[in-house]
């Protein structure tokens, strides 16, 4: 026997819980009451997408998913005007980029690593900040639709502050992953991990 020294988060479930449930109403509070004032270039960051990344690789789909269910629900309520949109966008945007980006469940690594058939991830700070991008993309995409639909002409106006808004949104991301995360997960403790000698065959 081997023992070996890994390090790892070490957080409760109630902090865990508690955690989420802050990050989704300071989130929504902050989303509309702060962010409209943070504007650059007449284009405000979207925080509930920054939240939604973030839930996404550290709670995985199903927290994910809700989480989405939540802002749309709240956010149309605020939209009254745009029936239904973001009630729908929300969660279905939120739950197609979660099958890319959220962590893998534990029977999905094992089968994989029984099978030799493992591959390497991206860092979790990556797979944050290409989720919240891949949302953005989506609600842009939708939002430039329903305006052209709208009988609106599109210009390069609407092009690029949909761009802007992915990379603003995107890079507020990266800036408040690492301590959200931390907040979330708790330090990482040095934790022994033992392991078996490998079983070796030898012809008689």
């Amino acid at each position: 026997m081997q023992t070996l020294s890994s390090r790892k988060y070490q957080t409760s479930l109630v902090r865990r819980y508690f955690c989420l449930a802050l990050l989704i109403v300071l989130g929504y509070l902050c989303e509309v009451c702060i962010m409209p004032y943070i504007r650059i270039l007449d284009v405000s960051p979207n925080l509930l997408f920054v939240v939604i990344g973030i839930v996404t690789v550290a709670y995985g789909k199903l927290r994910a998913f809700w989480t989405g269910l939540v802002f749309g629900l709240l956010m149309e309520i605020m939209l009254p005007s745009v029936t239904y949109l973001n009630l729908i966008l929300y969660p279905i945007s939120t739950l197609f980029c979660s099958f890319a980006f959220a962590d893998k469940p534990i029977k999905t690594i094992e089968y994989e690593k029984a099978m030799n058939k493992r591959r390497k991830e991206l860092p979790p700070w990556a797979r944050t900040v290409l989720c919240t991008a891949l949302n953005t993309v989506i609600y842009e995409v939708v939002n430039v639709t329903y305006i052209y639909l709208g009988g609106s002409a599109l210009t390069i106006s609407h092009f690029m502050k949909a761009f802007l808004d992915v990379i603003l949104t995107s890079l507020l991301c990266f800036i408040l992953l690492f301590p959200v995360r931390r907040m979330i997960l708790g330090p990482k403790m040095e934790v022994r991990v033992l392991k078996s000698a490998p079983v070796e065959f030898k012809k008689a």
